[in-house]
């Protein structure tokens, strides 16, 4: 896999349309927090919107609250939502793909508990445009490769339909 060029291809364009996903789904944050181990003030995902578990894709949101702390020091005058913050919306989702791959369904069930992954590599990310404050973010996630231990994926945070950022991310299983 050329990262670069993966990157680079898909800064300006998106991985897949969300409405291509075979499976709407509508599952919100206290959905998330039964699959992911991430809680306030650092769950970063508001909801999950689409899925397709046989080519790896997912699809979810996050609406920027103009009242985050963060705008307060990241930047006086100018609030930019951090970029490594958006990395981390993009993993969360990355996170979420994986339990429903392993677990080969569509729905989070009664006994779901948190997937243990970290992450271990950042391969790369590219900033187009910034994050403001009130932003609707869409998050896009590709499954790139799967190995049985490590997981890489492509994702984006898209603002308007336009990428913000395009990161690829890779972690590692904890726990089977």
């Amino acid at each position: 896999m050329d990262a670069d060029k993966l990157l680079k291809k898909h800064r300006r364009t998106v991985l897949f349309s969300p409405e291509s996903l075979p499976h709407k789904l509508d599952l919100k944050r206290e959905d998330i927090k039964r699959i992911i181990p991430h809680r306030e003030p650092f769950l970063f995902l508001d909801g999950l919107t689409g899925i397709d578990i046989d080519t790896g894709r997912i699809s979810g949101e996050r609406r920027i609250p103009p009242e985050d702390p963060v705008f307060h020091g990241h930047f006086p005058g100018y609030p930019i939502y951090p970029g490594v913050l958006e990395l981390e919306m993009v993993g969360q989702l990355g996170l979420c793909l994986h339990y429903f791959m392993k677990a080969r369904t569509t729905t989070i069930s009664s006994d779901a508990s948190p997937v243990m992954v970290r992450a271990t590599r950042l391969v790369g990310a590219y900033y187009q445009e910034p994050v403001l404050p009130d932003a609707q973010v869409s998050l896009l996630i590709q499954l790139l490769d799967n190995d049985g231990f490590f997981a890489t994926v492509i994702g984006q945070a898209i603002v308007a339909d336009t990428v913000a950022c395009v990161v690829i991310h890779e972690g590692c299983l904890l726990e089977e």
